[in-house]
């Protein structure tokens, strides 16, 4: 005897099958394509943005590290560690320019993301690894400022930033300004600036004064007679170098670049 639903059970299998490949088409169509693996910033924009592409590129259960102390992390714990959403500038810290370069090297199988509270002596570090061809977050570390590789330079702008005393202290005499034009086909304008001018300046920069999001590629950390703080603009193109000289144990604000 037929059964008499065997042909809504044939119409409402095909209407399955053709919502599930809807619907894995859309997923598809949604996927960042393969060359955001290429370079780590363009992976890291993506990682920010995306809460899906976020939730795919974290090693769960994630290891969490805390001193000797290693812990793991479930999804229902990443928001409490996720400092990124919202984020408006990354800086990077380096000492030599062919370091800044390293951004765009795309054999780069390392990268550490360190997000630094600057009012209190602590940093996660986010560690991030090609498996398989595709950046993944593999592990968080908790430490203090001091155990960073730039931590003396990162204690010192700590200071820098919350205390407009000893800022104007720490100031050269004057700061340079090196203004450079976005194709880079005139020559790039010079000037000086007193501490008065300076201080009339920063209103309008984005130095971090709460916490900074350092990006860490690899660059040197020998040097600590020189630092260049790097910050770039999410989405808007915007960089400003902010040079920084040591002298005996004094660091100075020596140059801007923009």
């Amino acid at each position: 005897m037929k059964n008499v639903y065997e042909p809504e059970d044939e119409v409402l299998e095909d209407s399955l099958e053709t919502f599930e490949e809807d619907t894995l088409q859309l997923f598809e169509e949604d996927e960042p394509p393969v060359a955001v693996d290429e370079l780590f910033d363009d992976f890291f924009f993506n990682f920010m943005d995306d809460p899906r592409f976020q939730t795919q590129r974290i090693g769960y259960p994630l290891r969490y590290k805390v001193g000797g102390d290693i812990e793991t992390l479930s999804k229902k714990d990443w928001d409490e560690h996720n400092h990124f959403e919202g984020l408006e500038v990354l800086s990077v810290i380096y000492e030599r320019e062919q370091d800044y370069q390293l951004s765009k090297d795309t054999s780069m199988q390392h990268v550490g993301v360190e997000y630094v509270k600057l009012k209190r002596d602590e940093v996660e570090k986010f560690f991030f690894n090609r498996v398989e061809g595709k950046w993944m977050l593999t592990e968080i570390e908790k430490k203090k400022r001091g155990n960073m590789p730039n931590g003396s330079f990162i204690n010192f702008y700590a200071k820098f930033i919350s205390d407009s005393i000893y800022q104007r202290g720490a100031l050269a005499e004057p700061v340079k300004v090196i203004l450079t034009s976005n194709d880079g086909e005139e020559e790039p304008e010079e000037d000086r600036l007193n501490a008065d001018e300076w201080f009339e300046m920063r209103q309008s920069l984005p130095l971090p004064t709460d916490e900074l999001i350092n990006v860490d590629y690899g660059q040197a950390c020998i040097s600590q007679h020189k630092k260049t703080l790097l910050l770039q603009g999410i989405g808007n193109g915007m960089q400003i170098k902010f040079k920084f000289v040591r002298d005996e144990d004094d660091w100075k604000l020596n140059e801007i670049e923009y």
